[in-house]
């Protein structure tokens, strides 16, 4: 249902977070369908972040898709890679940190 609008919010975006979670490979796998829809819709310049989320979970030996998956993929589509967790906070500072500064300059 978000494909649809997704073009008009991506045409002026400048950074784009995508996140998926970390202990859910469909999650991951559905990171691909998104990544084609940018590839339309984003001008170029348009900086690309890839996120797994719940990496408190993947702590309890929860994880689905490992490191290196995550690391593959923002490597094939040129994008910034983090590992996070949105409950406790992990490594949430650093990534927005790091899009404000390369958005803005």
């Amino acid at each position: 249902r978000f494909h649809s609008i997704c073009r008009q919010y991506l045409r002026r975006a400048a950074g784009i977070l995508l996140v998926y979670d970390s202990t859910a490979q469909g999650s991951f796998t559905a990171v691909r369908s998104w990544v084609s829809s940018l590839q339309e819709g984003i001008e170029d310049g348009a900086v690309v972040f890839l996120l797994g989320n719940k990496m408190d979970a993947a702590q309890r030996e929860l994880r689905s898709v490992p490191k290196e998956e995550g690391e593959r993929l923002a490597e094939e589509y040129q994008a910034v890679f983090y590992e996070c967790s949105a409950l406790t906070g992990y490594n949430i500072l650093e990534p927005m940190l790091h899009m404000a500064r390369t958005v803005s300059s």
